[in-house]
């Protein structure tokens, strides 16, 4: 497909904010999704797009006409609820099973009216079948009928699959009409959007153009609960840690159905799509939804002097729950009675807003995208970084950012909590010396073993300690790739840093310092669908990369139980009771031999090496270990390290298979990394911190040489 690319993605909302539906809402925002159109992408048939689409409140005067047309009968419109189906098979008897199934009334299906001539040609190949499902939620509690229909669309989603159904949306309340089309195709394709009595007070809209997948009917944006203008620069970490943490997740509303919301994300699913989940998730088990977005996308705080104390103990407890989705984000939401938008905490996503005097509110990536007539301006403004704004439709109330954090910040003692329960490593070490780690007679035979090189400890490592700077080049890289080369090279050397794919300028670390951090938070990761004051215990460092006295602090506390774990492995099968008493750790010897006496794999493989140290790790777990530190300092002439970056990764794949890996935190004590790629290709894979501590000790050697001139 030829795509004609101009900008990213279009996103708003335009709303009654006293809460008023009428059809003058729904036009407007299909006006404004139209004048987006530039925002998008078209296919070289000039029809196919990207995607684009209008999420509003279910228009009940206008299904009430519908169901009267079909014949059906409906107990109440209060009582009506709509999903709208993406059929890829003739499933409708099996979907309707499953509804039956759970208590609940089918009044039928009904054909959305479509016109194909607005579709493009590529489109129209892959295009299913758009149906409506009409339901009577009568005898089901007002206050359950969300969880119901959400639990029953995960059940329907993981039985039949995306290849046969998806949902964009089945609720009593929202309404989704989307499609793999271009923004002014819209009200044409879906004539239901062009009818008089189709009324709502609110319109979210968007118009996308694709980065990171290729356009879809299922990934058109509005998603469930938000349409989202941007990328998740972070979102594979996130996606590995929300499937772990699925394991944790469980919540009174969910009863004993939890196990319906797995897998929470999907990897083959765009970035928007994974965000709108975790959204949806938190807001449905009483999250509210300014919560759960400044929760996923939380703003710079650390560093902004004008935040309360209240306000940054919210957020940094927020921290202790969820990993942020970072990225560039400008995100339109809705959920109940409340609409609103939110914007990244670098703020590289436009959202301008106008609010008239008669309560429009109509907010967007740019100015200018309806037509308000002759009516009087109120107000009018931007998002900057991290900001928010909310309207309450209930309330008839807009809030800003300001008022919308010390309203969080008050729900609960989040201050209180941190003080008594978050240990944090700055205080464990106050007062104590710098230091180095002691010089090592093995110093060299481990450099060669760990592959360094005089290159190396010259033109990185004296640069970096001489000037705190990484070392950047301006020549090309002509050595092979390390799966063609003929010599050995370290496995960080088969990873490569994963760039955006749009045009997000490269962040500056020392000129961006208000927007970044480096804190890391060991330990037990708690379900984050509850907020409780366990959730605090948790022990924070200031940078995952540790000195000396640090990993020894850590060690020594004792509100966290460490435990240190060789990632070496016999060279020989035989060995003396030194060498295995260094090797057992907290191990009985015996357990060791055991070890060493497995026979359907020898003891010199690699495999036997690693899981060895698998078990070894799921026990020390299972034991309650907090903290695990994972060390290749015992290498010599009798033991081979296993690679640092295959040992963590391992550990974290193996745990979380057992269901583990969100108990405990690793640090990595290796001889390996030296670089900052090599650093963050351990923290990418599971390390919560690393101490280099052959880096350190060559460091002291280059300082009492007189290579380096630095006092230590």
């Amino acid at each position: 497909m030829k795509l004609y690319e101009q900008d990213s993605c279009g996103v708003g909302f335009v709303c009654n904010i006293n809460g008023r539906a009428d059809n003058d809402i729904v036009r407007w925002g299909v006006e404004a999704v139209k004048n987006l159109t530039h925002r998008g992408a078209i296919g070289g048939d000039g029809k196919t797009g990207d995607g684009a689409g209008v999420l509003t409140q279910i228009p009940r005067k206008f299904f009430k006409r519908i169901i009267d047309q079909l014949g059906y009968s409906l107990s109440s419109l209060d009582n009506l609820a709509v999903g709208v189906f993406f059929l890829y098979e003739d499933i409708e008897d099996k979907i309707v099973a499953e509804f039956v199934k759970e208590g609940i009334k089918v009044l039928g299906w009904r054909d959305v009216p479509i016109d194909t001539d607005a579709v493009g040609e590529t489109a129209l190949k892959v295009m299913p079948k758009i149906k409506h499902l009409l339901l009577d939620m009568e005898g089901i509690p007002e206050e359950q009928r969300d969880v119901k229909l959400y639990l029953l669309r995960r059940k329907i989603e993981n039985k039949f699959g995306d290849s046969k159904v998806y949902i964009p949306s089945l609720s009593t309340r929202e309404i989704v009409y989307k499609g793999m089309l271009v923004a002014p195709q819209l009200d044409r394709f879906y004539p239901d959007l062009t009818e008089e009595d189709y009324e709502s007070a609110y319109c979210l809209f968007h118009q996308r153009y694709s980065t990171n997948t290729l356009p879809n009917w299922r990934l058109a944006q509005p998603l469930r609960l938000s349409a989202h203008n941007g990328e998740i620069n972070t979102i594979q970490g996130n996606r590995n840690w929300m499937i772990a943490l699925q394991n944790e997740l469980e919540h009174e509303v969910l009863g004993d159905k939890k196990e319906l919301i797995k897998p929470l994300v999907s990897y083959d699913e765009s970035d928007s799509a994974s965000l709108d989940k975790v959204f949806e998730l938190l807001c449905l088990v009483g999250f509210s939804p300014e919560h759960a977005i400044n929760m996923l996308i939380p703003p710079a705080w650390e560093h902004v002097p004008e935040l309360s104390e209240e306000v940054k103990a919210f957020f940094e407890y927020q921290s202790l729950l969820m990993k942020p989705w970072d990225g560039p984000a400008a995100i339109a939401f809705v959920y109940k009675d409340k609409i609103g938008a939110h914007l990244d905490r670098n703020g590289l996503r436009p959202a301008r807003y106008v609010l008239t005097e008669d309560g429009i509110l109509v907010l967007g990536s740019e100015v200018g995208m309806i037509d308000l007539g002759e009516r009087k301006i109120k107000e009018k403004g931007r998002l900057g970084p991290g900001d928010t704004i909310v309207v309450d439709l209930k309330e008839g109330s807009v809030k800003k950012t300001g008022e919308v954090l010390e309203e969080l910040a008050s729900r609960k003692p989040y201050r209180e909590w941190i003080e008594k329960n978050l240990l944090r490593l700055s205080h464990l070490t106050e007062g104590k010396a710098l230091g180095f780690p002691k010089d090592d007679p093995e110093r060299i035979r481990k450099q060669i073993a760990f592959g360094w090189t005089q290159e190396e400890i010259k033109n990185v490592l004296q640069y970096m300690a001489e000037t705190g700077k990484e070392p950047t080049f301006s020549m090309g890289d002509d050595t092979p790739l390390p799966p063609l080369s003929e010599k050995p090279k370290l496995l960080f050397r088969y990873f490569k840093q994963r760039f955006a794919q749009v045009t997000n300028p490269p962040i500056d670390p020392i000129r961006e310092r208000l927007v970044m951090s480096l804190k890391m938070n060991l330990g037990h990761k708690r379900n984050f669908l509850k907020e409780t004051p366990e959730h605090a215990k948790r022990l924070q460092i200031d940078s995952p990369i540790l000195l000396d006295y640090q990993l020894k602090a850590i060690e020594e506390q004792t509100e966290f139980k460490v435990c240190r774990i060789p990632i070496c492995y016999p060279k020989e099968r035989s060995y003396n009771i030194v060498e295995l008493q260094d090797m057992a750790g907290e191990r009985r010897i015996s357990e060791l031999i055991m070890d060493a006496l497995y026979e359907e794999i020898p003891i010199n493989d690699l495999m036997m090496g690693i899981e060895t140290l698998q078990r070894r790790v799921e026990e020390a777990v299972r034991e309650g270990a907090q903290i695990i530190i994972l060390s290749d300092r015992y290498i010599n002439k009798h033991r081979v390290a296993i690679p640092s970056l295959l040992a963590v990764s391992a550990c974290v794949k193996h745990l979380a298979k057992q269901g583990l890996s969100t108990r405990v935190s690793f640090i990595v004590e290796t001889g390996e990394a030296r670089d900052t790629h090599q650093i963050a290709c351990l923290i990418g894979y599971g390390a919560s911190a690393v101490y280099p501590y052959l880096a350190y000790e060559t460091i002291k050697e280059l300082c009492d040489s007189g290579k380096l001139d630095i006092h230590y």
